[in-house]
């Protein structure tokens, strides 16, 4: 009987020393830009892009598009501007990430559009298949799953 115990814990030494090489190896093929589109059902666009730097380091940045009335009018300010008949707010944001159990971690340091990405916010996502060109993933916090496009 102690044998087979000594199996046993052996086995699962060696599938747990395994979970840390797959979250290496997502971490290492994560490295790079990637971005995204979406488009809500009151058709606010949201273009981002985020890079995934080496040492944990993740930047962010994008665009809100969403429609305004025709004559809208917007006083001049930064990071927003009128374009093609929609209110168009560029955004940008700083942080960490990592990849741990097969999810990958993010956490925002700093942000410019606190109401979409407040400073503090985490969010982990179940890594499902990361290529050269894509990446599918889960949300941890509501079950819906994102492609990222790696960027040239």
């Amino acid at each position: 009987m102690p044998t087979v115990r000594i199996i046993f814990f052996a086995l699962v030494a060696a599938l747990l020393g395994g979970c840390g090489a797959s979250d290496d190896e997502f971490a290492k093929v994560l490295v790079g830009t990637w971005g995204s589109r979406e488009v809500a059902s009151d058709d606010v666009i949201v273009e981002t892009q985020f890079t995934l730097l080496p040492g944990g380091r993740v930047n962010w940045q994008g665009e809100l598009r969403m429609l305004v009335p025709a004559d809208f009018y917007l006083p001049n300010r930064p990071n927003f501007e009128v374009r093609n008949g929609r209110l168009v707010y560029y955004f940008s944001a700083s942080g960490n990430w990592t990849v741990r159990d097969g999810y990958l971690h993010t956490k925002i340091e700093s942000s410019t559009l606190p109401s979409l990405l407040p400073v503090g916010f985490a969010a982990a996502w179940k890594l499902k298949e990361v290529t050269g060109k894509e990446m599918i993933y889960v949300s941890a916090a509501n079950g819906r799953t994102r492609v990222e496009f790696r960027k040239e």
